[in-house]
């Protein structure tokens, strides 16, 4: 069978067992919510007549946190994220309704914890496996085209060919060429390949090979540039016989800003409030670990360029940066045993919750960083300086979809991403994505022993 043809039934076979697997979480509660109306009493008994509306008002709220939590984007997440998608969905969902039944009804908070406990382990364990079904069948209705990389000066082709053919379902690169050949040269080569990867390579060169792959039908890749990321940001015009495109400015307008940062202050306090405990726990720990402060203050810069301190638990011994700034690198030796654990799960970062009730920062941004290392990315990357447009962060687009030593270019590029698409929408759907990376260790990687900051070699302007 052709690809095409696997993909079609890949597509469809995806939406009906989506479907099926909603109407069983839907008879599921149907049954063991309806087990509990006999436990009611008083007033609770009114509500007995409407409870197939309650139930389904549960399957609406259970399939809006697997969207929140992109728990059936097979296409495109990787399968832990999928996993944790279908965790954290049927986690929140049922915490939701035990604490609304135990708020409205006089039934006992353990029969609802064994109802709503039955009804988790159930949805979790159906949504991972059909995860996992789906993952494999998608990988194997992929192709896997032979490809051809195209790379630039300042990338590591034999790395960049090891990364993707490890982590690629749709290319796989079988060579690679420097773009200096010329286009000519490289349409020639391009010739046998079923696909092409462009890198980092110039405007022109890139344009001109992408009209040639698109021209002959060849499956045509390319890594965006942080203009491609302006272009996306446009309206269309028709003026007269004429075609305009409109580029929006960056920023949050002033309506927007003050709902979000209302809603700053509410998921701050909320997350206070059911962090204090966790934080009390911490700070003895670190306390009792070499008795050393428990806070740690470092100056960084949010938006319009304003320094402030932004507040950490101290994860590193007390003379970390005795030798100037830099990143944790992997293995750091400067961290500590308390700092390791807490370092793993982000639970480091949780007294800016208290930076954000100030002012300096927002619950969603991009991550505020030290002057020192703007000016140093700003100088390889120019609009780097762009994301201090908005506050900074606890949590963003790039903590979430890259890692902490992904270089500041492609951080640069997710954070610009955020700033040109702001919506409150996107706000809460990140909040929640949050929790998925909690429990995955390579989002707090450090950088390599030999680095300072996020840049490496091959990031330098040639």
């Amino acid at each position: 069978m052709k690809p095409e043809g696997k993909q079609r039934i890949f597509k469809f076979t995806k939406n009906i067992t989506k479907y099926l697997i909603l109407l069983l979480c839907f008879w599921l509660s149907t049954d063991i919510i309806g087990k509990l109306w006999m436990y009611g009493s008083g007033a609770w008994e009114i509500s007995k007549r409407n409870y197939m509306a309650f139930c389904i008002l549960y399957i609406v709220i259970l399939l809006v946190f697997w969207l929140l939590f992109e728990a059936y984007g097979v296409e495109q997440r990787r399968l832990m994220d999928l996993v944790y998608g279908q965790f954290f969905g049927a986690v929140c969902t049922n915490v939701f309704f035990c604490v609304l039944m135990c708020a409205v009804s006089d039934i006992a908070i353990g029969r609802l914890i064994i109802a709503f406990l039955k009804l988790l382990v159930i949805e979790a364990a159906v949504g991972i496996v059909w995860v996992l079904c789906f993952f494999n069948f998608y990988l194997k209705c992929q192709s896997c085209k032979n490809a051809l990389f195209i790379y630039g000066n300042r990338e590591n082709e034999e790395e960049t060919i090891q990364i993707n053919n490890h982590i690629n379902s749709y290319f796989k690169i079988v060579d690679a060429v420097h773009y200096s050949q010329g286009t000519e040269k490289l349409e020639v080569q391009i010739e046998p390949y079923e696909a092409v990867y462009l890198g980092d390579i110039p405007y022109e060169e890139r344009n001109q090979l992408m009209k040639y792959c698109l021209k002959k039908g060849i499956e045509c890749y390319s890594v965006p540039k942080i203009s491609d990321i302006y272009i996306q940001n446009t309206d269309i015009l028709q003026l007269h016989d004429k075609v305009l495109l409109k580029y929006r400015s960056s920023g949050i307008k002033a309506e927007k800003a003050a709902v979000k940062r209302a809603m700053d202050i509410i998921v701050a306090l909320l997350m206070l409030a059911a962090a204090s405990p966790f934080m009390l726990i911490i700070m003895i720990c670190i306390k009792a670990e070499d008795g050393g402060p428990i806070l740690y203050r470092q100056d960084r810069v949010t938006i319009g360029g304003q320094a402030f301190q932004m507040l950490k638990f101290r994860s590193m011994r007390v003379d970390a940066e005795k030798d100037g700034a830099r990143l944790a690198a992997k293995n750091d030796s400067r961290v500590t045993r308390i700092g390791k654990i807490i370092r793993n799960i982000h639970f480091d970062e949780l007294p800016q919750l208290i930076n954000i009730l100030k002012g300096d920062m927002s619950v969603v941004g991009p991550r505020p960083e030290r002057m020192e290392f703007i000016e140093e990315y700003s100088k390889i990357i120019p609009e780097f300086r762009e994301r201090l447009k908005v506050r900074g962060g606890l949590t963003g687009y790039a903590q979430i979809y890259s890692k902490y030593n992904t270089g500041p270019e492609e951080k640069a590029k997710y954070d610009l991403m955020y700033i040109y698409n702001y919506s409150l929408r996107l706000d809460i759907k990140l909040v929640f994505l949050t929790l998925r990376i909690l429990f995955q260790k390579e989002n707090t990687e450090g950088v390599e022993e030999e680095q300072k900051s996020a840049v490496k070699d091959r990031n330098i302007i040639k």
